[in-house]
């Protein structure tokens, strides 16, 4: 590991830093992050970087997160543009339970999302992966903007130190962004469809298909008609970017 604690490999994909290494090592930057001031965390996958590539916007939000390589289309943007893969594969569905398992801090933790009823669910199956935390509240992700006052004082309220965020690209990064600050907390992650997998509202694909890294298939199979267009259109569409951006023609 780096003195600074930072993870060993870092590199720009789709205009935004990009950190990876052995979970343990990323485990130990993350907790010496949150020593030293609030810390935003997310996960890059080729949707996400799509999203970044097309937005200033979104770029600016995540400025001051630490972002990790999430999936092995990332892997083949890493590869075209840098000429190697990421050594590691940190996708927050799997890096988030261990980061909760091994870390030295002990957490009150929030989550924030779902649909109603869900994080509920998850925080149970969390409890029993990582019962040294404290899991002190929970909240459906259907909140209007005039709402959102009434979730930062809840979460405020409620002492939590980590908020476990899982309201969709680009929702839940521009919410740790916009109000991580007023929540008290010195963590946020922003993990996806992390508490739908925890509470068992989506199955997971059997092990020997996350092995192969074939997941981004098993899950376009079981729900083609909302996630078609991020396999079938914006991963292609990134490639070509991150093709024409070192072809020198971008």
């Amino acid at each position: 590991m780096a003195p600074d604690g930072e993870p060993l490999s870092r590199r720009s994909i789709a205009g935004v830093p990009v950190s990876s290494g052995p979970p343990d090592d990323c485990v130990a930057a993350i907790d010496a992050q949150v020593d030293r001031g609030p810390l935003r965390l997310g996960f890059v996958n080729t949707f996400t970087a799509y999203l970044l590539a097309r937005s200033a916007a979104y770029r600016a939000s995540v400025r001051d997160f630490m972002l990790l390589n999430d999936g092995v289309g990332l892997d083949v943007v890493s590869l075209i543009k840098h000429g190697c893969r990421f050594g590691f594969n940190l996708n927050g569905t799997d890096f988030t339970p261990h980061y909760l398992r091994a870390t030295r801090h002990r957490y009150r933790i929030y989550l924030l999302g779902g649909r109603p009823g869900i994080a509920g669910k998850a925080a149970a199956a969390l409890k029993k992966a990582a019962p040294q935390h404290d899991y002190v509240g929970v909240r459906d992700g259907y909140f209007s903007a005039a709402q959102n006052e009434h979730v930062i004082a809840d979460i405020k309220a409620r002492g939590a130190s980590l908020v476990i965020v899982a309201l969709g690209n680009p929702r839940q990064e521009m919410w740790i962004a916009d109000n991580l600050d007023q929540t008290g907390a010195r963590l946020a992650i922003g993990v996806g469809a992390l508490l739908d997998f925890l509470a068992e509202a989506v199955p997971r694909a059997p092990l020997w298909v996350r092995r192969v890294r074939l997941e981004w298939l098993y899950r376009l199979l079981l729900e083609p008609g909302r996630l078609w267009k991020r396999y079938m259109v914006f991963t292609p569409l990134l490639i070509a970017h991150t093709l024409a951006e070192r072809a020198g023609l971008l």
